[in-house]
């Protein structure tokens, strides 16, 4: 399976515990007005890769990560492409599993009303940790 991906941080120190290993994926529906990556919005944009071949790049900073670090899926949103993300976390050369998502509350929620809840399931099944931003909206 193939997803796109935005960018990636090889040396990331603020999304999760320790050194990590970030993906930001392309795409997000939300337009946040104050959003740190504006540019991951459309989805039709960005690098269409495959699982494997983002988890053999991955791998190649393991030595970094240490006991505490490890790979984070950002955005973008990763839930809009949680199929993608989900076999990203199943590689069956991944034998690093200290694996978390960045997501925002409004996405899961699409998620949950669209009756597929059992991808949900399958993704808590295999990351390390789940974090889910909450953003207040005026107006």
């Amino acid at each position: 399976m193939k997803g796109y991906i935005h960018s990636i941080e090889t040396f990331g120190t603020v999304d999760g515990p320790g050194v990590r290993y970030v993906v930001f994926t392309q795409g997000c529906p939300m337009r946040c007005k104050y959003c740190h990556n504006p540019d991951t919005w459309f989805s039709d944009k960005g690098q269409w890769t495959t699982s494997d071949e983002l988890l053999a790049k991955a791998m190649r900073y393991k030595s970094y990560w240490k006991a505490d670090g490890g790979i984070t899926v950002s955005g973008g949103e990763p839930l809009l492409q949680i199929d993608f993300v989900i076999e990203f976390f199943k590689c069956p050369n991944n034998t690093f599993h200290k694996i978390s998502v960045h997501c925002f509350v409004g996405v899961l929620r699409i998620l949950f009303d669209s009756g597929i809840i059992h991808l949900i399931e399958n993704l808590l099944r295999t990351a390390c940790k789940l974090f889910v931003f909450c953003k207040t909206f005026n107006g």
